[in-house]
């Protein structure tokens, strides 16, 4: 039996893996500090013989030190993620960097194989799409605080590889694409397409960056969990960068159009377009997103098995309810 320590566990991706290794009779440790992740999301596993949950915060070095001891592999997904111009910028440089640097200092210590949470948003604005791991990475000006999570979890990625290559820690980097599920926040850090049920289910308007063409891949979150428990079974995964994700792109816009289809509420579609500069000052959004798979799928194994149109299908019925029992 395997024992994982998973780092914000209580959040979307956290708590889906935790199903998935409980499910496989790995022993788990998980810890979070519910700043981002809901005690809801993890409650079905408090008491089982097999978790025990620390609310602890990633800075807090001597309680991590204690807790990775005689841990196979740590999981570290706990950041915090990106912001608005009008945002201060300090946890997330401070939180992502000095939080990291703790969890290779204990996997270093104890000997942790490692799988880092990177993020499809280090590539910024490349035009080289799709997006391959051994591309060149391109981010706008240092001083749009916007940045910051890129610049952070890039800093990250190569702390990964000094620990790696330095210190003989067994390192997996993942970069995600965007994920959802119905634990998804339905606030702009769950990503477009939770607001955009939520938004359609309610009748209200849908917000629209822009002109709505700019794309994005998004994925289940079965396939990111499944990507994941590959990286951590496979040791010819140490020392690599893999994206992990859906590669079918779509259009804010006809993501907009098909869960209006799917949602099938007998309302109109209600639209309504923000200048790109009203909500991010000179921050440009990146207009396309779509990963290259190939090295995960010949490495890891990886597939994608959920497509853009059933993943939505299962956010709307589960949002659907949830609307339904709360009224």
């Amino acid at each position: 039996m395997k024992r994982v320590l998973i780092t914000g566990v209580a959040g979307m991706i956290g708590s889906h893996l935790l199903d998935y290794l409980i499910e496989k009779e790995y022993e788990i440790i998980g810890i979070d500090n519910f700043s981002f992740g809901k005690i809801e999301n993890i409650r079905s596993n408090l008491g089982k013989d097999n978790f025990k949950f620390y609310r602890i915060d990633v800075g807090d070095y001597e309680t991590l030190k204690i807790l990775s001891k005689d841990v196979d592999v740590i999981v570290h997904l706990a950041a915090v993620k990106k912001i608005s111009e009008s945002d201060s910028s300090m946890a997330t440089l401070k939180v992502n960097v000095n939080g990291t640097e703790n969890i290779f200092e204990a996997a270093r210590m104890w000997g942790c194989k490692v799988i880092f949470a990177s993020t499809s948003d280090v590539y910024g604005m490349s035009p080289d799409i799709p997006f391959c791991e051994d591309g060149d990475l391109l981010l706008g000006p240092s001083m749009i605080k916007r940045w910051s999570y890129a610049v952070s979890k890039l800093y990250c990625e190569q702390m990964a590889f000094a620990y790696y290559k330095d210190c003989s820690v067994p390192v997996v980097i993942l970069r995600y694409f965007g994920g959802f599920s119905p634990r998804s926040s339905f606030s702009w850090s769950g990503g477009h397409i939770p607001i955009f049920v939520d938004a359609i289910l309610n009748d209200k308007e849908v917000i629209i960056h822009g002109d709505g063409k700019q794309t994005r891949s998004m994925a289940y979150v079965d396939d990111l969990i499944e990507g994941t428990f590959l990286a951590i079974e496979n040791e010819k995964a140490v020392g690599e960068v893999f994206n992990l994700g859906n590669d079918e792109e779509m259009s804010i816009i006809d993501t907009a159009l098909l869960i209006h289809k799917i949602a099938s509420t007998g309302k109109e579609l209600k639209l309504k377009y923000i200048k790109m500069e009203d909500i991010f000052g000179k921050y440009k959004d990146i207009l396309r997103r779509r990963p290259d798979l190939t090295k995960a799928q010949n490495l890891l194994g990886y597939e994608t098995k959920t497509s853009m149109e059933d993943a939505i299908r299962k956010i709307v019925e589960c949002r659907r309810k949830e609307i339904e029992n709360s009224g």
